[in-house]
């Protein structure tokens, strides 16, 4: 009975521990079910999102590629196919009416789509990528000038500690010399020429020119003297009409107690370093006394320099000398003059927000200080960086070749005014000069070309006529805005003013202005009077009386438009559909 008992007992027992063991398996068996299937879940979402990755940048390396075909016009089928690992996508481009294409990339990796897809308008294409951009005459600030952005120039950069840099400030200069005109052969001169010893022949006078568009750094002179003359000044002028012009760049004194009785060189120390044009021709005048015992005369030969050389009275009668094709020995060395990036003093420090330069002098800089020679700035040169490089200006002689190609499809002959009732404009060259005033609104619907001067002013408006589009207006000569006027823009939508002018400043800004950019290749921009503007490129810049150029990076990819002369591809838009 007791062994019946225990058996029953026992078998009750194994099934009870068989159906326990039954019933974890199950369980074990569907916990595990679950983490299987969420694992399973989240390496299809990985899996899923490493597809997408894949499928994007397949679509956009395809788009990349199928853009870049259609800007520099290559081969280009209606639908191309491009594979990258496992992944493919296909392009497709199609042409609107009014010239622009539309381009569309469709990527699929595992049978996940990205597409992706850019908008391109007949354009010509370019970029300012600083809110100022300075060429050898550097960047002047003053007045409580304020600057929101990148500044960069190839000379330097001056400001004062109510100027405000809130962005990095590069200069790219550094003082440099080269002696780029050199009459002094044969040793032994074989011509001389006398002057100061009369009326007639009171003063020198020798034309040049240089290689390059850099700084007069030095004159030296070959000459001796007769007797005790008194002291001469010396001056480089401008030309006109092939001689000496009053137009004085710089002047030094031709020390009497200097100069020998035998030949000798004599450097003269000038007023002003002022940067010379390439190819043009300047002149080097000694303005004298006359006395037919005390005067000077100096080394020549004939035929070797292709200057001249003339003898008269500066500001009135020039003469050429004996023999005719004779130049006087002289030496022109060029370069950068330059001083980095510098404040007033120690006490008056230019705060920018970073500095990049060879040289800095009184800066107080917010974050880094990019130097190798610093003077009494708020924190030590970090040297670690190379000299700053020199940049390109942001359009091309080309580009602006081809903008008065399209302006000349239509030409007026006379002056143009645009008053109150306002006027659209362009393609259009205009042989004189243009002027918006008396509260008229210029609309601009493609490139305008004056020949002559551009005056904007009396709450005049300049906008574009394509809410969708950018124009130019380009000024052989030079353009000014003030007393109100304003130009307007937006995204993809600008105004932008060039100036062929070599004056300086040869834009001005005094008021308004507003959406402005600016281009003068050869000569000088002055902004002040509270002016604003979103980007601005010239040999000088100077910013004073409140001036506030406030970057706006729309402009670092600024599509012109081209109007009838076809032009390049510039992107209009891009972005990912799906």
């Amino acid at each position: 009975m007791s062994n019946s008992l225990n058996q029953k007992t026992g078998k009750e027992g194994g099934y009870a521990l068989v159906t326990a063991l039954i019933f974890f398996i199950i369980g074990a068996t569907a916990s595990i079910a679950g983490i299987s299937n969420a694992v399973l879940r989240e390496v299809k979402v990985v899996r899923n999102e490493s597809s997408s990755k894949q499928s994007y940048y397949a679509s956009e390396s395809a788009l990349e590629d199928a853009v870049y075909r259609v800007k520099t016009n290559k081969k280009l089928d209606s639908v191309e196919s491009l594979s990258t690992g496992s992944s493919t996508a296909s392009t497709t481009v199609s042409a609107n009416a009014d010239g622009s294409k539309n381009v569309v990339s469709s990527g699929d990796a595992n049978g996940t789509i990205r597409i992706m897809e850019s908008s391109l308008d007949v354009s010509s294409g370019t970029s300012f990528p600083y809110a100022l951009q300075g060429g050898v005459g550097g960047i002047d600030l003053d007045g409580g000038a304020t600057i929101t952005g990148d500044i960069y120039t190839t000379g330097s950069i001056r400001g004062c500690s109510s100027c405000t840099i809130s962005g990095m400030a590069v200069s790219a200069g550094k003082s440099t010399s080269n002696l780029d005109q050199d009459n002094s052969s044969p040793s032994t001169p074989p011509n001389s020429i006398t002057f100061a010893n009369s009326t007639a022949n009171q003063d020198l006078a020798q034309s040049f020119t240089v290689s390059q568009d850099l700084s007069l750094v030095d004159l030296n002179l070959y000459i001796k003297k007769v007797g005790s003359p008194s002291n001469a000044t010396v001056k480089i002028t401008t030309n006109n009409a092939g001689n000496p012009s009053t137009t004085v760049l710089a002047s030094g004194t031709l020390s009497s107690s200097l100069v020998s009785t035998a030949y000798s060189w004599l450097d003269i120390s000038l007023t002003a370093n002022p940067v010379l044009a390439a190819g043009a021709t300047y002149w080097i005048v000694i303005d004298a006394n006359n006395n037919s015992s005390n005067y000077y005369v100096v080394a020549a030969n004939a035929g070797v320099y292709t200057g001249q050389a003339k003898i008269g009275r500066y500001g009135s009668t020039w003469n050429t000398v004996s023999p005719s094709n004779a130049d006087a020995y002289f030496q022109v060395s060029i370069g950068s003059n330059e001083e980095g990036i510098s404040g007033e003093s120690q006490y008056n420090r230019l705060p920018v927000t970073s500095s990049y330069s060879y040289k800095a002098s009184y800066v107080a800089a917010s974050g880094a200080l990019y130097c190798q020679v610093g003077v009494q700035n708020n924190k030590a040169c970090d040297t670690s960086r190379a000299d700053p490089a020199i940049q390109s200006d942001p359009i091309s002689d080309s580009l602006i070749n081809s903008l008065k190609s399209e302006a000349s499809a239509s030409v007026s002959n006379s002056d143009i005014s645009v008053g109150w009732a306002g006027s659209t404009i362009g393609p259009k060259k205009i042989n004189g000069n243009l002027s918006v005033s008396g509260g008229g609104t210029l609309r601009v619907s493609g490139t305008i070309w004056v020949t002559g001067n551009v005056s904007i002013d009396g709450g005049a408006l300049v906008m574009p006529a394509n809410s969708t589009k950018s124009y130019v207006i380009i000024a052989s000569g030079q353009i000014s805005l003030s007393g109100g006027a304003s130009i307007t823009g937006s995204a993809g939508n600008h105004i932008v003013l060039i100036s062929l002018s070599t004056a300086d400043p040869a834009i001005s800004i005094n008021g308004g202005a507003n959406d402005t950019v600016v281009f003068v290749p050869d000569g000088g921009l002055s902004v002040s009077g509270g002016a604003h503007v979103k980007a601005a490129a010239a040999k000088h810049i100077s910013a004073d009386g409140g001036a506030n150029i406030t970057y706006d990076p729309d402009v670092s990819q600024l599509n012109l438009d081209s109007g009838s002369t076809g032009g390049t591809f510039g992107i209009k838009s891009w972005k990912e559909r799906q």
